[in-house]
């Protein structure tokens, strides 16, 4: 099957992306929110982080979760595009862990 077969009737991913983006809700704050649940350990301590480049990952990681909300109500699923963004989603965490835990990386600013 080609993958024009496989994506027939769902919305491309740049236009599901620029929805997320445009959405209306606060991103900064819903990513926020969404670490809080995902990285309990570190519920306390997230509130508190304001640094410009932890506010960016929030930003992304609440686009990037919203993604995969819409990607897993699909039918038929797009498994493999839904995989990626979920992989995403672990690296953001991963990379918010470092950042909470005074890590650097030239990725931050």
């Amino acid at each position: 099957m080609e993958n024009n077969e496989i994506d027939a009737g769902h919305p491309d991913e740049s236009d599901l992306l620029d929805a997320q983006t445009k959405s209306g809700i606060p991103l900064i704050r819903a990513g926020r929110a969404r670490l809080r649940l995902a990285l309990p350990h570190y519920r306390d301590k997230i509130p508190s982080t304001h640094r410009l480049a932890f506010q960016s990952l929030c930003r992304v990681y609440e686009v990037t979760a919203l993604m995969v909300d819409e990607l897993r109500k699909e039918v038929p699923c797009r498994g493999e595009l839904l995989s990626e963004y979920e992989d995403l989603c672990r690296s953001i965490e991963a990379d918010a862990v470092a950042m909470l835990e005074g890590e650097t990386s030239d990725r931050w600013f």
